[in-house]
């Protein structure tokens, strides 16, 4: 699951989505901030989301993330503690150097490089979900400038549907709802372009 959560949190900003192989800082040093997976299965951070037709720029991005639920608080209780027993090399390690929780939400910002941005969601979830054992084929939808994914997961225990509403290329709002066996979590991150990287 914590695959999958960060996963999730480079979707959201690149694609309605937050991410698995993207976690990791590319050669030029600029990587997503994933949220850690402290709780049950917590999707972790949507931010901005990327599709065909340049929906995200590439840049420095802050996402908000706000987590609903007895899950969604369990989450943001559990990466609290976290970061503060984290020491700084492990953050860096972890690309959470820029993440922390204020006011009840989880704050990141993040570095979207032109590669991520022209990601599409199909690319995204063919390229995490895969690494994801009894995971359906999602099934992606787009509809004007909104895009909708959804799967389930280990035969229905789990299962998830994400909204990414690009309000422009430069701002979007990623919504998640999980349902883990019967809890239920929605997770909402708005993501905006705050610069260069």
């Amino acid at each position: 699951m914590a695959k999958f959560a960060n996963w999730m949190a480079v979707a959201a900003v690149v694609a309605g989505a937050g991410l698995v192989g993207c976690g990791k800082k590319d050669e030029a040093g600029s990587a997503p901030a994933p949220a850690p997976a402290a709780a049950p299965a917590p999707a972790a951070a949507p931010a901005p989301a990327a599709a065909p037709a340049a929906k995200v720029q590439a840049g420095k991005w802050s996402a908000t993330t706000e987590m609903s639920g007895p899950m969604g608080q369990q989450a943001l209780a559990g990466m609290e503690q976290a970061f503060k027993s984290m020491t700084p090399e492990q953050k860096k390690a972890a690309n959470l150097e820029n993440a922390r929780i204020e006011g009840g939400k989880l704050i990141q910002e993040m570095c979207i490089t032109a590669d991520m941005a022209s990601k599409t969601l199909q690319a995204l979830a063919d390229s995490q979900l895969k690494n994801m054992p009894g995971c359906n084929a999602p099934d992606i939808k787009t509809s004007g400038s909104k895009e909708t994914m959804s799967f389930s997961c280990g035969e229905g225990k789990m299962s998830m549907v994400l909204e990414a509403d690009y309000k422009s290329p430069t701002e979007n709002v990623v919504t998640t709802k999980m349902d883990m066996a019967g809890q239920n979590m929605q997770t909402t991150v708005t993501s905006k372009r705050i610069g260069d990287c």
